[in-house]
């Protein structure tokens, strides 16, 4: 089964009751929901009865930050700032005056109480701020996410954690220079991440299509490791 639904993303039961609104029936099927970002947890995936697929801005921001997680380069004393802008197809299709053709702007939205923040923050296993904004466009994803480095961390070092973690998943494209922009992967299943550094502060730009990277896409990927063919199949 792969669910898309955000209801067993976490292994937490009470988790579904502060943010979803509801008290969590099937324990028993949560405690055995394998996390499906494709990247990270194909072993896990290759061998799961029920997979959660991510919700789209934790994607962006999970494959955005976890190499630097991973390889121990972030500054613990300082929670990475994520602030994403989502196209008015990650809001739903239920017909509101917010997301009207004529109310669309460029605004924030549940800030500090948006049910991905603690899915980021769990499945990163460290702390963010995160603050994602409702964009006058269709559809993408732009996160754009500040952290701290620990002392001494060079670019070098930087460039290899994502290098190690990245070389060989061809849905993720790292930029060598230069920062993402939406155009380049809207319609398609890619993510793609950019760096900049000054001294011991990282900005990282993640861009992907909320609609396909951020959910069916990655549904598809899922589903592609799950029964044993290559993880692009079909989408590539």
């Amino acid at each position: 089964m792969f669910d898309l639904s955000g209801a067993y993303r976490v292994q937490n039961k009470h988790f579904y009751q502060q943010y979803y609104g509801f008290e969590h029936k099937n324990t028993d099927w949560l405690s055995q929901a394998v996390y499906g970002l494709a990247e990270w947890n194909a072993d896990q995936i290759s061998q799961a009865q029920l997979i959660a697929v991510p919700g789209c801005y934790p994607t962006v921001s999970q494959l955005s930050l976890k190499p630097l997680v991973e390889a121990g380069l972030l500054d613990s004393t300082h929670w990475p700032v994520i602030n994403a802008t989502s196209g008015v197809s990650g809001a739903g299709r239920k017909a509101s005056l917010t997301n009207s053709f004529c109310e669309v702007s460029l605004q924030p939205y549940g800030v500090f109480t948006h049910r991905h923040q603690p899915e980021i923050a769990t499945h990163l296993g460290i702390d963010v701020i995160f603050t994602p904004h409702l964009g006058n466009f269709a559809r993408g994803i732009l996160a754009t996410i500040t952290c701290k480095l620990k002392q001494g961390v060079t670019e070098n070092e930087v460039r290899q954690a994502f290098e190690t973690a990245y070389q060989d998943q061809p849905l993720v494209r790292m930029y060598d220079k230069g920062l993402p922009a939406l155009k380049a992967v809207v319609g398609t299943a890619f993510c793609d991440i950019g760096l900049a550094q000054q001294g011991e502060h990282l900005i990282i730009v993640g861009a992907e299509d909320n609609l396909l990277k951020g959910a069916a896409a990655q549904a598809v990927q899922c589903m592609n490791i799950r029964f044993g063919f290559a993880p692009t199949e079909t989408l590539i």
